[in-house]
């Protein structure tokens, strides 16, 4: 399967993340380009920074979320989408997602 972009659809992404818990999950900058690119784990723990005002507050303000089943599936985006080689950088410190790589 292939990547898959979260834009304004907070309910879709929170039912893929619960739906696909061994899966991969990265923030990116709206509008898609930059080099701003971070990978988590699905489960990872981070802090919610969202909006809460705000109409889709984790995929409709600044960030797009990206999905995936696999680190490739995101780290295939990353470069046809971004124009970007995902390095060490690019992964969370917290849940550290390619620990198994």
């Amino acid at each position: 399967m292939a990547a898959q972009v979260w834009n304004h659809d907070d309910a879709g992404y929170e039912q893929w993340l619960a739906s696909h818990p061994q899966g991969f999950m990265a923030n990116t900058g709206r509008p898609v380009g930059g080099h701003y690119y971070k990978i988590h784990a699905a489960t990872c723990p981070l802090p919610d920074r969202s909006k809460p005002e705000t109409t889709d507050p984790r995929t409709g303000n600044r960030y797009l979320k990206v999905t995936g089943d696999t680190l490739e599936e995101l780290e295939a985006w990353a470069k046809a989408m971004l124009g970007l080689t995902v390095n060490p950088d690019n992964y969370c410190k917290r849940c550290s997602p390619n620990a198994g790589s």
